[in-house]
């Protein structure tokens, strides 16, 4: 839930209630300028560095992982353009390999009026980063993403943040533009908070409403993936989750599932086909066979149009039947991406995830059978995770036919029920995230474990550096290219594992 402080006033607002917050307004309609009209605002979309102290992945894998778009942002700038918005850029900083100082000096040179940064709640002091560069400038900047769900008005103390948006930024985003070029106060706009107003959350929309997302002007060959061959793209064909995972944070628009059309699905493979030359697709849905009529519609219209493009998606263990599996694998779909998360049954159940290693064995061996490689998620360091229980996450990341895993470092995300356990049980500060979202944190969050960091490392090196890695690893190489990228990745994580302490 999100966190809700008293609204930080200069003055008093109108309709304002009792309790310090303003009611959110009717939106305003729009004023009836033409859509084809060009509007003159000049508006900037900032995705910047996503390092951080606070991330779940060891810091030498994640750095060799990949480049990927950044697909809201895209997403909003097509939105943009539908409203009449076509002075418009975005700014990928990882892609472009820039600074804090180089974001600066393109900002300038551009002369945005708003600057939109979106952020996760680990990756804020980037995007404080961000918002810092564009403020320079003497534009407006707002911040945007997963992490304002949570934490909203917190980061109003930051100065360089003018309003913050909750929800769907392809909404608030053309909303907040028209407002600015009428010279409006912003202040009806639903999901856009100030510090006068509290907008409430903008609710979800139709993805296949707002159109696919704006992919000209990008660094399309700057993009990676160490999984994938080079070019490569990523696409959402559903959001939503009904699953309660205890350590997943879920923003206000995971509450419902909404899907696309499999002719609008294909359509988009097709263009990033055709147009980009991409081959292979990297599905970013929550749980893209949670409707597995669907996907059987996708796959089928992909074999009636002889769309022929490699593919992955994520999905859980309890979802793929056999008949399913049999027609991705058909389809072009050549990774399926599950979440395993523990080799442990009970910390499975305490961690909500509504399977069991029955399950988790033959969804994997099921997958491998139909010819889809296997790439399983872990998370090590849980709450109270004894030694035994980690070396049987790692005992069964070992014997399942994966070719790939990941092995992250449990992190209580602020508003999940994994952080509310770490609190009661002492673990972290209650306070830790509301200082971190202040500025008043420089160190990464507790882990809930004091050899967390040592057992993913060990489990990387278990799974990784086994003789039988060695085929897999080699075929993966040929088929995608990524030499360079994946030795390097195995030489980093050498170095990073060959002092740890083995007796696990």
């Amino acid at each position: 839930m999100r966190k809700t402080l008293p609204v930080i006033s200069t003055g008093p607002a109108a309709g304002a209630t009792s309790g310090g917050c303003s009611a959110p307004a009717e939106t305003p309609a729009r004023s009836g300028i033409p859509l084809w009209r060009k509007r003159k605002l000049r508006i900037a979309l900032v995705r910047h560095h996503d390092l951080c102290l606070n991330t779940r992945q060891i810091a030498r894998v994640q750095k060799r992982a990949g480049v990927l778009p950044h697909l809201g942002l895209g997403y909003i700038h097509t939105a943009l353009k539908s409203a009449g918005f076509h002075h418009v850029i975005q700014v990928d900083t990882p892609a472009l390999g820039l600074d804090s100082e180089g974001l600066r000096k393109l900002l300038a040179d551009f002369e945005p009026d708003l600057v939109g940064v979106s952020t996760t709640t680990p990756g804020l002091p980037g995007a404080i980063e961000a918002c810092e560069a564009a403020k320079s400038t003497g534009a407006k900047v707002i911040l945007g993403g997963p992490h304002t769900e949570v934490y909203a008005h917190e980061n109003l103390v930051h100065e360089s943040i003018d309003y913050v948006g909750v929800g769907e930024g392809v909404t608030i985003m053309p909303e907040l533009a028209e407002a600015m070029e009428r010279g409006e106060e912003p202040e009806g706009i639903r999901g856009l908070v100030t510090r006068k107003h509290d907008g409430g959350a903008a609710p979800m929309v139709n993805l296949e409403e707002v159109g696919w997302p704006e992919r000209a002007g990008l660094p399309m060959d700057r993009y990676y993936s160490i999984m994938a061959p080079r070019p490569f793209a990523t696409m959402i064909s559903s959001r939503g989750c009904p699953f309660k995972c205890s350590f997943c944070f879920k923003q206000a628009v995971d509450k419902k599932s909404m899907y696309r059309s499999p002719e609008d699905v294909v359509g988009e493979m097709t263009e990033l086909k055709e147009r980009w030359g991409v081959k292979e697709i990297m599905f970013y849905d929550d749980v893209f066979t949670l409707h597995r009529g669907r996907v059987r519609e996708i796959c089928g219209l992909i074999g009636e149009t002889g769309l022929k493009v490699r593919w992955e998606a994520p999905t859980r263990v309890d979802l793929v039947p056999e008949p399913l599996l049999e027609a991705m694998a058909g389809a072009g779909c050549v990774r399926l991406r599950f979440g395993i998360e523990h080799g442990d049954s009970e910390i499975l159940e305490r961690m909500r995830k509504e399977s069991d290693i029955q399950k988790i064995e033959k969804a994997v061996t099921s997958a491998h059978e139909a010819g889809i490689k296997g790439f399983g998620y872990f998370i090590v360091g849980w709450l109270g995770e004894t030694r035994e229980q980690f070396r049987r996450t790692v005992d069964l990341a070992c014997r399942l036919p994966l070719d790939y895993a990941s092995f992250y470092t449990a992190t209580p995300l602020p508003g999940t029920p994994l952080h509310t356990e770490s609190v009661a049980a002492g673990q972290i500060p209650p306070d830790y995230w509301d200082r971190f979202v202040r500025g008043e944190f420089d160190a990464r969050i507790g882990y809930l474990v004091p050899d967390a960091q040592e057992r993913a490392q060990w489990a990387y090196r278990s799974f990784f550096m086994r003789r039988s890695m060695v085929k897999p690893l080699l075929s993966h190489m040929a088929v995608t290219g990524q030499w360079r990228n994946t030795l390097d990745g195995l030489h980093s994580l050498y170095r990073s594992t060959s002092n740890t302490d083995r007796d696990f």
